[in-house]
Parts: C-alpha cells; structure tokens; sequence
C-alpha cells in the first residue's frame, strides 16, 4: 500500500467514525502530543509493586501457572 492509499484509507475510516474518544485519541496522536496513553493514578502502585517482585525474582513461569491451575483449565 501506498502513502497515499495508506492516507486516503485512514481519511475514509475516520468518516465512518461516531465515537467522540476514539476521535479525541486520534487527534492526540496526529497532534503528536506527548502522552498517548496515560496510565490511571490507581494502576501505578500495582505496576510498581510488580516491577519489584520481578527485581526480586518473585515471579512464576507460565509453565508455573498452568501446572499450578491446570484443574482449572479444563
């Protein structure tokens, strides 16, 4: 696809579009603004917590998981 296919394909989605913060993200990205996604102020902590466990070595395989919930699983 061409630069111009790929634009003239975009333009014409964009038409179609009736949701208002899906647009309002467009325009943010096209506007390249500097933060795109914005992580939530009550999913930091969690995300901090999670990058110290795996510092720590506190964390399990997917392999873990799956013998550990394999009941589960079925």
């Amino acid at each position: 696809m061409t630069l111009l296919e790929l634009k003239k394909s975009i333009h014409e989605k964009i038409e179609d579009v009736t949701d208002e913060h899906l647009l309002e993200e467009i325009a943010s990205i096209l506007n390249k603004q500097k933060h795109v996604f914005v992580i939530p102020e009550h999913m930091k902590e969690g995300i901090r917590q999670g990058k110290e466990d795996a510092k720590a070595g506190r964390i399990h395989s997917m392999e873990d998981f799956d013998k550990r919930y394999e009941k589960w699983l079925k």
